[in-house]
């Protein structure tokens, strides 16, 4: 017990002297400024190449085969179509509107007299339908769902959109999959319309006078352009969004409406005297992405990056680096962000943390004020009033995944432009399934379609719980999460699986999970919303009795998912019981940040056994 305890302060005084030293100096005297706040930007460490023009457009044209070949750029066809679905989008909100003014016609009535579509319509009290995303931001890929925005005139309200405009959408045959989401941190209506997927968020302005006025000046036809990318493409014209809209907004409407601000703010900063830039942007950001999904790294939710992230990490190179083409802006990206020095925030403004004119103060990102901020690990700020941290969610085991994947991309990227690789190389099925020598595989489970989606919503949101409780220095063990779920149709429902790698200290006789993943299990066993038929269960699993699915090129051995895994369950009220040695959890909780993964393996991946074998898997969270 004594050994234990001696363990246990150890490792938590090593945690302190882990901290960077600006957060400890801060913490210990509030009004120390904080470092970061007016911090230079960390200079990369590795050298780009020089430029060459002829290379860098040879290796940009290749880099845009490989996307088209990868499907990432939609064809001028489905970009027409999703142009048409928010145009009918746009005249059903309108007939909608009208309807829950007094004395109006019903919403039938309107849209039997076309009204949505009518030129002599007055449209002051109309609805303006902006999208935002990456379909804004264009580069979307086919299969990408449009994220948009109702920006609602006065006498629309939140529950007039989750009331009578749902009931609009249930009535129209044309919309499937309808799944309002009323009681979510941004409120969200989820649906498809002839099988364009549409996530549809709310906010109502308080001046109609000026809302008329903007939507006066965005014009609903289609143009023709040719995009950078070599497609003909029809893109929807849509107004412009300025600050004056935060006025009078709610806290829910403020967050609906960044979207839109960000989305815009990006292609703003871009456009200015180089039309070439927004192309390589995209380009670089399409590229990015991919990368980032094939990896296992693209999942806000899960704690990892999403599209908002990528944007801005990419915009960043972008704007210090305008001449530069989509191949050079690759490899920086990877450069930079393989050595940037986290905490230290990526900003793309300054000026967001005074509130523009007219407009209340807000919460904005500030480390000196605020001690939760000055906590982030991975700070991307959002270039709009009021600033965010729009990586609030990264945790330490996804960053240490990122910071790995990072330096990988970085040196295979300087290879690619150094002609020693191709940029498929990049996107190749990941390894990371076979750096490990022990999986946790989290199987949610439900009998029927609509209970799984609402089962798999609730266990997803929670995931980063278990990501989190898994990463223990004290008991001696890493955690390294793969941000990808494996869905599967089986004859008794439907599954979804979920891995996180586990590494333990080297010396590890005997390590009881348990403890680590009881805060996931109560969340998700205590939701008021489960039933019979939704079920979870967790296996840990060695190395080579993987599932075959979890490997892209599907030449795995065949091994079933429920097949060669550890079969004895965990008892429910098991304590915990870590029997590691004292040298072998000080070097589990060592104050230098990991080296990234190489091909070398540590002690424990050249094992066949587990310091938990005896342990696993969890027993299944049905509910008695």
């Amino acid at each position: 017990m004594e050994a234990n305890h001696d363990i246990h302060n150890r490792s938590r005084n090593r945690k302190q002297e882990r901290r960077p030293h600006w957060r400890k100096q801060w913490s210990n005297n509030n009004n120390n400024a904080h470092p970061n706040a007016n911090a230079a930007v960390p200079q990369t460490k590795a050298q780009p190449h020089a430029p060459d023009p002829e290379r860098d457009e040879r290796l940009t044209s290749s880099l845009r085969e490989v996307c088209i070949h990868r499907q990432l750029i939609e064809s001028s066809a489905g970009i027409a179509k999703r142009c048409r679905v928010m145009n009918d989008l746009d005249a059903m909100l309108f007939a909608w509107s009208e309807s829950l003014l007094p004395g109006s016609p019903s919403y039938a009535d309107n849209i039997r007299n076309n009204a949505g579509n009518n030129p002599e319509a007055d449209k002051t009290a109309a609805p303006s339908l902006l999208s935002f995303g990456s379909y804004r931001l264009g580069v979307h890929t086919p299969d990408a769902d449009v994220d948009c925005l109702v920006l609602a005139p006065p006498h629309v309200t939140r529950d007039d959109f989750f009331g009578s405009w749902v009931d609009v959408l249930k009535g129209e045959k044309r919309v499937t999959e309808l799944h309002p989401v009323s009681s979510a941190y941004t409120p969200v209506i989820k649906f498809e319309m002839d099988e364009v997927k549409i996530d549809l968020i709310f906010a109502r302005v308080n001046n109609s006078k000026w809302l008329t006025e903007q939507r006066m000046k965005m014009s609903l036809s289609l143009a023709g352009e040719t995009t950078g990318e070599g497609d003909k493409t029809e893109e929807r014209r849509e107004m412009s969004v300025d600050d004056s809209v935060l006025i009078g907004l709610d806290e829910t409407s403020v967050r609906s409406v960044n979207g839109v601000r960000v989305a815009q703010f990006l292609l703003d900063m871009l456009d200015h005297g180089n039309p070439t830039q927004v192309d390589n942007f995209r380009l670089t950001l399409r590229a990015v992405k991919e990368w980032a999904r094939v990896h296992g790294l693209y999942s806000n939710v899960l704690g990892f990056l999403g599209g908002v992230n990528w944007a801005i990490l990419v915009c960043w190179v972008c704007k210090r680096n305008p001449n530069a083409q989509a191949s050079t802006l690759l490899e920086l990206f990877f450069n930079t962000f393989a050595n940037w020095e986290w905490p230290g925030p990526v900003r793309l403004s300054s000026k967001q943390q005074s509130p523009p004119k007219g407009v209340k103060p807000l919460p904005t990102w500030d480390p000196k004020e605020n001690y939760r901020d000055s906590t982030h690990l991975m700070p991307i700020i959002t270039p709009c009033y009021p600033s965010m941290n729009s990586s609030y969610n990264v945790g330490e085991p996804q960053l240490r995944r990122l910071r790995d994947e990072f330096f990988r991309a970085s040196n295979l990227s300087n290879d690619i432009v150094s002609g020693k690789r191709e940029w498929g190389v990049l996107f190749e099925g990941n390894d990371f399934f076979k750096l490990h020598a022990n999986y946790l595989q989290v199987n949610i489970i439900g009998k029927n379609e609509d209970e799984f989606r609402s089962w798999f919503g609730l266990c997803e949101s929670r995931m980063r719980v278990l990501i989190a409780g898994l990463e223990s220095p004290v008991v001696g063990v890493r955690a390294y999460p793969f941000a990808k779920f494996f869905h599967r149709k089986l004859p008794s429902g439907h599954v979804s699986s979920f891995f996180i790698a586990l590494r333990f200290a080297h010396s590890a006789k005997r390590v009881d999970l348990e403890p680590l993943v009881a805060d996931f299990l109560r969340i998700i066993n205590d939701w008021e919303g489960r039933t019979l038929g939704m079920d979870l269960t967790m296996y840990l699993v060695l190395k080579k009795n993987l599932p075959s699915f979890v490997f892209a090129n599907k030449k795995a051995k065949d091994n079933s998912d429920m097949t060669n895994v550890l079969e004895t369950p965990l008892k429910a009220n098991q304590q915990p019981d870590a029997r590691n040695d004292k040298n072998a959890t000080e070097r589990q909780t060592a104050t230098e940040t990991p080296r990234p993964l190489s091909g070398q393996k540590n002690r424990l991946d050249e094992s066949e056994t587990s310091p938990s074998t005896t342990l696993s898997p969890l027993k299944r969270t049905r509910i008695s």
